[in-house]
C-alpha cells in the first residue's frame, strides 16, 4: 500500500514545478514567455551590460522563476 501511494504522489510532486527550455524553474510562476518578455522590456535601457542579466534575473524572481545555474 505504501509503495502505491508513493507512485501516485511522486508525479504530483514533480508536476508542481514548471521548467522552461532554458533551465529556469518556477513553482506557481506566471508563464515563462510572458514573464521573460516583460522583464526584457523593463530592462531594455541597460542594453547588453552585465547589469541587465542581474536585472532580468531579479525581475524573473519576482514573477516566481529561479534562474539556471550559470
Amino acid at each position: 500500500m505504501r509503495r502505491s501511494a508513493m507512485l501516485l504522489f511522486f508525479p504530483l510532486l514533480l508536476g508542481g514545478c514548471a521548467t522552461s527550455d532554458h533551465g529556469w524553474t518556477g513553482s506557481g510562476a506566471e508563464p515563462f514567455n510572458q514573464a521573460m518578455a516583460d522583464c526584457k522590456g523593463r530592462t531594455a535601457a541597460l542594453g547588453g551590460k552585465p547589469e541587465r542579466r542581474f536585472a532580468i534575473d531579479t525581475c524573473m524572481a519576482g514573477k516566481g522563476w529561479t534562474p539556471p545555474d550559470r
